[in-house]
């Protein structure tokens, strides 16, 4: 029976009559034409009709729509209305003006009656409310089949007081105008909207997240089947997994009967919860943060739940839920049993971190305390009553397509996500989309191919980076031997039916213009070729000019319009070096496919032979069967000498070497004690510390984000690393380096005995012709690198007079801004920018907090968050060769904690970018979500000779920190083991070799 002070009085009776005359009880909601979804917007209505046919959805109210429509009219100057900004939406008048419009929406007052309103309600409801309110956007085209404003619009929890949802109902308003909502309410052909408002009382939650009640087209697979349910869970509040900001368990459940098919359960190490001053993040106990979210009880209400929503055929539907606890004796007050304020019930400790207790009282309910699940088993103390609430119902049908996509267009950041993973800022995205776009297509004209007019190479999907697949292979399908497949394979990301569709995309791509125009290319191509290393050296000779020329630049004394001179012709240099390393990945590309096509011929020609006799396979290196010739390329082109992005885990492990031979050196930075070269004692340690900043001072954990500070600014991530390289035995890092370099020796010695003269000459003349490029292109990755220190340079002076101006902007405000809005302001001496950081900073605030989509998609990004792979072997692409063992590691996005990994621990991360390349020293083998064999860290970690495997789905959670792993870099497999070792010896080499430092942990073949 539901709880009559929690869900919706029928009447509304009980609230006050100034209440009454601006807020609608919420069951109300789509009932009569004055409280119809054109007047309260869809999600209102979709929850009084829930309420209606006796769903749990807490107590509630709306504001008419047409209260923002009169503010809009009343406020706004002409041409800043919805209707004309979904016009303009895109062009640079619309942006300015949406921005503008947020501003006055966010500054100026709610009418006093509806103030008064709001003040009425909070009276009347605060002592049922403890949690307080939640504000939710309902647009009037929200919630419905054609159009989801989910993850655009804005969301207020835990308000409280009269002039806490005085500023939330403008909050919510004022993401009506930020440019991705804008955008896609264009795509779905809306010509105007309006903005209702929700206001509900907030459940106590001890647990919540999102139920999926069944795939959304193109999403049945492996990993969720068609006949089951997804739920993903946390314990506290739901919105970090609606917002993708916190791991979450994940639960598939069966559609018939609700029984739990498979779950994966995330380590849950905060929980958010309402405080005495508003949301806050308090720590979990070790036992609960490891244990599930959800109990039986709890997923069977979920189930019942969702059929009873999916009657009449309706669905598949996006619910958001909340878990309370109520009292055993019946219906008692609401939340009875979870921590409020820091006041945790004797009878339940456990529950300190899942409903909101401070972190004091956290602590004192010990590590030992059960979890939800544990207690509905028996475990502890007497399980109360839990009841699941629905707070938000709505059809899954997913956001707009990505700018130049549509339905069957096939994107992916699968390699491109490893060089800038998470959302960009503005300033970093307006800058990587042009010179990564014009780099392309200046790829694609060397090659003899033609870029269709209009065609979007890359796109910005929720601030992540992408590139259009099938736009991207039409046009490498003019080129023989650029198949999907072959490209593919080196970049990862890619499913078989996907690779299988790409190639059914790309089919009829007629090729008649690029053998019309090979006699000229061909020539060219082969001559740039043959040039690249002298071009390479030229180019240096002029980018070390530029960085010495701005390193003597006194900026300050500049006029604006000078430093946007300066802006742009650091731009034109990352332009012009983005081509060149694009030209360097191009012909390292040719080189690798062409070794690869080598060794497969000859493969080819002996096949029968081999079977004969006996005798190993020569796609397999030193005798493994199971490895291709893909991946023999790779061994045979490994250890390349004088590698850029090797370079920086080289040095840090050799100032760690006199780290260790001073020992007050060592003591001062275990202790925490040193940041820059000057907090160590004089000696050896001191001089090469300052001499890796200088040299390296330019890169940083997720360096291509120009918002990020360089080494040289902050080197804390540095100290990190370097603390944790000290808890090892010293090694040496030439060892390393010649594992690589022993490893291609001896396959190229097995094939000098298996191949006749002629062909080895010409497999040593592609391995050096594919070293040589590799080389050369971690050489202008380098570049890149540096030139985006130099562009970082450039924007914090220009921050600094953007501050100047506007003393209310905050610090790294320029990075909020376009390239473009930055030189058209510095230009015409106008750098009133402040209301587009504002936009922008609440855009880009918003798209950091969403779940990164899938590495690859179809279409649209889905609304979901895949569960991981079930069982005990993961696949993903084989990056370096090696076999061992030990325990995970798994690094969360940023560079925080990179002192807590141990020597011979298995790093395991979504992406590591050359950033955290010196960490690869210091571990025993490397995982990632993201990348190809082709990737800089697969490289870097083919240099270190220590296995990887690349492409591995959703590992980050199906892996928690500690689990047991064998890592088989040969074949690409992650494997779940047993519990068998003591965490005192964390690498173990196949074979009972121990692994620890810089020392060799990975088996060798043979």
């Amino acid at each position: 029976m539901a709880d009559p002070t929690r869900t919706a009085r029928a009447d509304g009776a009980t609230d006050p009559p100034t209440v009454r005359e601006w807020l609608k009880p919420l069951e109300s909601a789509g009932l009569r034409r004055h409280t119809s979804a054109k007047r309260v917007g869809g999600k209102a209505a979709s929850l009084g009709r829930l309420l209606r046919d006796g769903f749990p959805v807490p107590r509630g109210w709306v504001l008419d729509a047409r209260c923002f429509t009169e503010l809009v009219d009343r406020q706004l100057p002409p041409g800043h209305d919805l209707a004309t900004l979904i016009r303009l939406s895109g062009t640079r008048a619309g942006v300015d003006r949406a921005a503008r419009a947020r501003d006055r929406i966010l500054s100026e007052p709610l009418p006093e009656a509806l103030s008064t309103a709001l003040r009425a309600l909070w009276q009347a409801v605060e002592q049922e409310a403890p949690w307080g309110l939640a504000v939710r956007s309902s647009a009037t085209c929200e919630d419905s089949e054609e159009t989801s404003m989910a993850g655009l619009a804005t969301t207020v929890l835990g308000v409280r007081g009269e002039a806490g949802l005085d500023a939330a109902i403008r909050q919510v308003w004022a993401s009506a105008f930020l440019p991705r909502a804008l955008a896609y309410l264009a795509h779905a052909g809306v010509r105007d909207v309006a903005m209702g408002v929700v206001l509900q009382v907030m459940v106590r939650a001890e647990a919540a997240g999102v139920l999926f009640t069944s795939p959304p087209p193109g999403l049945e697979g492996e990993h969720w089947h068609a006949g089951e349910r997804l739920v993903n869970a946390t314990l506290g509040l739901g919105a970090p997994v609606v917002d993708g900001a916190a791991a979450a368990d994940t639960i598939r459940l069966a559609r018939d009967g609700g029984r739990v098919v498979a779950s994966a359960v995330a380590q849950k190490r905060r929980a958010l919860v309402v405080g005495a001053a508003g949301l806050e993040e308090v720590p979990v106990p070790e036992a609960s943060a490891e244990q599930p979210a959800l109990g039986e009880a709890a997923l069977r209400q979920l189930a019942e739940l969702a059929e009873r929503l999916e009657q009449g055929g309706k669905g598949p539907f996006d619910v958001e839920f909340a878990v309370e606890v109520v009292e055993e004796r019946g219906e008692g007050p609401p939340g009875a049993g979870l921590v409020v304020d820091g006041e945790a019930p004797s009878d339940r400790p456990e529950a300190a971190a899942a409903a909101g207790a401070s972190a004091p009282a956290a602590r004192e309910a010990g590590e030992g305390a059960p979890s939800p699940a544990a207690r509905e088993a028996g475990e502890g103390a007497p399980s109360p009553a839990r009841r699941v609430w629905l707070l938000q119902v709505r059809p899954v049908s997913g956001g707009g397509f990505p700018e130049g996509g549509d339905a069957d267009t096939i994107w992916s950041r699968a390699n491109v996500g490893e060089a800038l993973p998470g959302a960009a800022t503005p300033l970093t995205w307006s800058v990587a989309r042009a010179f990564s776009d014009r780099g392309f297509r200046e790829a694609f004209a060397a090659l003899g191919c033609r870029v269709p007019r209009g065609a979007r190479l890359v796109a910005n999907v929720h601030g992540r980076f992408y590139l259009n697949l099938t736009a991207f292979m039409r046009i490498a399908a003019q080129v023989p031997g650029l198949s999907p497949r072959a490209l593919l394979g080196m970049s990862g990301g890619a499913s078989e039916a996907l690779i299988a569709r790409l190639a059914e995309q790309s089919e009829g791509v007629s090729r008649r213009g690029f053998y019309a125009r090979l006699p000229l290319t061909g020539p060219r191509l082969l001559l740039r070729q043959a040039r690249l290393e002298r071009e390479v050296a030229a180019y240096e000779g002029e980018a070390l000019w530029a960085q010495r020329a701005l390193s003597e630049l006194d900026m300050t004394l500049l006029p604006d319009d000078a430093i946007g001179t300066t802006l742009r012709s650091v731009f034109l240099l990352l332009e012009r070096t983005g081509t060149r390393m694009l030209h360097c990945a191009s012909a390292s590309l040719a080189s690798h496919l062409a070794l690869c096509k080598a060794l497969e011929r000859i493969a080819g020609r002996r096949a029968s032979a081999r079977s004969a006799s006996g005798e190993a396979h020569l796609d397999a290196p030193a005798g493994r069967a199971e490895t291709n010739v893909e991946h023999l390329a790779q061994v045979l082109a490994g250890g390349v000498r004088e590698l850029d992005s090797a370079g920086p885990g080289i040095e840090l492990a050799r100032v760690a070497e006199l780290v260790l031979q001073d020992r007050t050196a060592r003591e001062r930075l275990l202790a925490g004690g040193v940041l820059w070269p000057r907090d160590l004692p004089e000696g050896p340690a001191r001089d090469a510390y300052a001499r890796f900043l200088d040299a390296y001072g330019d890169r940083a954990v997720r360096e291509a984000e120009l918002a990020t500070p360089r080494w040289r600014e902050d080197p804390s991530p540095v100290v990190a690393m370097l603390t944790a390289s000290l808890r090892g035995a010293p090694g040496d890092p030439e060892r390393a380096l010649a594992r690589a370099r022993a490893l291609a020796d001896r396959e190229m010695a097995m094939l000098e005995t298996r191949v006749p003269r002629l062909e080895l000459a010409l497999l040593r003349t592609l391995v050096g012709r594919a070293q040589r490029y590799v080389r050369l292109r971690e050489r202008m990755r380098t570049w890149v690198t540096r030139v985006l220190g130099m562009l970082r340079r450039v924007a914090l002076d220009i921050d600094r007079r953007l501050r100047r101006l506007d003393p209310s902007l905050e610090p790294g405000s320029v990075f909020f801004c376009t390239y473009e809005e930055l030189a058209t302001a510095l230009s015409s001496g106008r750098a009133d920018v402040g209301h587009l950081v504002r936009l922008r900073r609440a855009e880009h605030l918003r798209d950091a907090a969403r779940p990164d989509p899938p590495a690859t998609f179809i279409g649209r990004p889905p609304p979901v968050v895949l569960p991981p792979a079930s069982g005990e072997r993961l696949l993903g692409l084989p990056a370096s060769p090696g076999v061992v063992e030990g325990r995970a590691r798994v690094l969360e996005p940023g560079a925080s904690a990179l002192d807590a990994v141990a020597p011979g621990e298995v790093l395991v991360a979504r992406t590591t970018d050359v950033g955290l390349s010196p960490l690869f020293l210091v571990a025993a083998a490397v995982v990632t979500e993201l990348g190809g064999p082709m990737s800089h860290a697969s490289i870097v970690a083919r240099e270190y000779g220590i296995p990887a495997v690349v492409n591995v789905p959703g590992v980050t959670l199906a892996i928690k920190t500690g689990d047991r792993l064998r890592i088989d870099g040969d074949r690409g497999v992650v494997e779940r083991l047993d519990e068998r070792a003591s965490p005192s010896s964390p690498g173990v080499v196949a074979g009972g070799a121990p692994g620890g430092g810089a020392a060799p942990r990975a088996a060798t073949p043979g």
